[in-house]
């Protein structure tokens, strides 16, 4: 990769620590949706189309952050945002833990989609204004970080249910980590409001949209993955469910040694041909998950598949980024109604299906959106070459 010319240091402070830290807890709730769905309609007497409901308001929080968070944001200022959108966040949780309707239970997710996704709107946009090109290092951590706090929500919730705690016990672990970051560290991003101007309205560039549509397909099918595997592995495979939650942190966790890998291997190879490869072996490890004929071929697929899904969300956000220039709050914003749609419509279409015809025909959903990713990858990839 050619060297960056722009004079920006990157700095693991304190300021830094801090928003990954904040990052990893709103992925620690976010992935906890996953394994905890299905006690949700156990409790509550929900079919699938209703369960997935659960999700799509997380990614509906998302659209609503995508389409008006920029404004909210330059109204409080960054680090005003980051703090009440974790508030935000922690209340959702709570409301979560404690709501026994579906009605509020769903209603807590559309609340903290939308916290969550403006608080990493902020964050992303003071990362973006302090390293410049090397933000790409930044958002690879930020990541890695986030995925390092996602593996751990099936194995918190499956290990309080084993327990005789509860699922409701896992998500307690979050709103301690919210209280302690605010009380020690609630002026750390004070002296970065001026990334809030990277928050102006404005248009922005064709390249920005094209990763935006590359981001669209790999979110829909990784989320997919998060939300339905426990379903999957259980209804499908033939796993006890307490065996099908845990499963999905192998997933977790290759998705968190693939971005290691990725991080040495951003800064040796150019994006595109990367990009273009990690998508074929995400592809080709859904594959042999979802056609394998036994449960532990199956699981050997959905490592493949985590490994190669890890770095097309990172590397071409942060493409994304740099084609924004001086926008960079915009486009983080608008990359919500990216993911945010993508997450609403997708859990929605696979749950539909799964109750129409069972949740292993349903996946042919993703095979398909992992299919247009690699082709439009591979597009991309042969312009670049000419």
């Amino acid at each position: 990769m050619t060297p960056s010319n722009e004079e920006h240091v990157f700095t693991r402070d304190n300021a830094t620590w801090v928003g990954y830290l904040l990052i990893g807890t709103y992925c620690l709730i976010l992935a906890s949706m996953g394994p905890v769905v299905p006690y949700l309609r156990d409790e509550q007497g929900l079919n699938y189309t209703i369960s997935s409901f659960h999700f799509s308001a997380w990614a509906l929080g998302g659209i609503t952050a995508g389409t008006f968070g920029n404004l909210v944001i330059s109204k409080l200022g960054c680090s005003r945002a980051i703090w009440t959108c974790a508030t935000g966040l922690a209340l959702a949780t709570v409301m979560l833990i404690s709501a026994k309707l579906p009605f509020f239970t769903i209603l807590s997710g559309y609340i903290g989609g939308t916290c969550g996704s403006m608080m990493g709107h902020s964050l992303t946009s003071i990362m973006s204004k302090r390293f410049g090109l090397k933000r790409t290092i930044g958002i690879t951590e930020a990541n890695i970080g986030g995925s390092l706090f996602a593996l751990c929500a099936p194995l918190l919730v499956g290990q309080c249910v084993r327990m005789g705690l509860s699922w409701r016990a896992a998500l307690l672990v979050p709103l301690l980590f919210f209280l302690i970051l605010f009380l020690s560290s609630g002026k750390v991003f004070n002296n970065f409001n001026a990334a809030t101007k990277g928050f102006a309205t404005g248009t922005l560039p064709v390249r920005y949209w094209f990763f935006w549509f590359v981001i669209w397909f790999s979110v829909a099918s990784e989320w997919s993955i998060i939300y339905w595997t426990s379903e999957f592995l259980e209804k499908a495979k033939g796993l006890v469910r307490e065996d099908a939650i845990q499963a999905i942190s192998i997933f977790l966790v290759t998705m968190l040694l693939g971005r290691i890998i990725g991080l040495k291997l951003a800064r040796t190879f150019s994006v595109g041909p990367l990009l273009l490869t990690v998508s074929i072996v995400a592809l080709a490890g859904f594959l042999i998950y979802w056609l394998a004929p036994t449960h532990v071929l199956s699981l050997v697929g959905l490592a493949i598949t985590g490994l190669g899904t890890a770095n097309i969300y990172p590397l071409s956000f942060s493409q994304a980024l740099g084609a924004a220039g001086e926008k960079a709050g915009l486009a983080a914003a608008r990359m919500s109604l990216s993911t945010g749609t993508a997450v609403l419509t997708t859990p929605l279409l696979l749950g539909a299906i799964g109750d129409s015809c069972g949740i292993e025909k349903a996946f042919a959903v993703v095979a398909v959106l992992m299919t247009l990713a690699t082709i439009l990858l591979a597009i991309a990839c042969k312009r670049q070459a000419k």
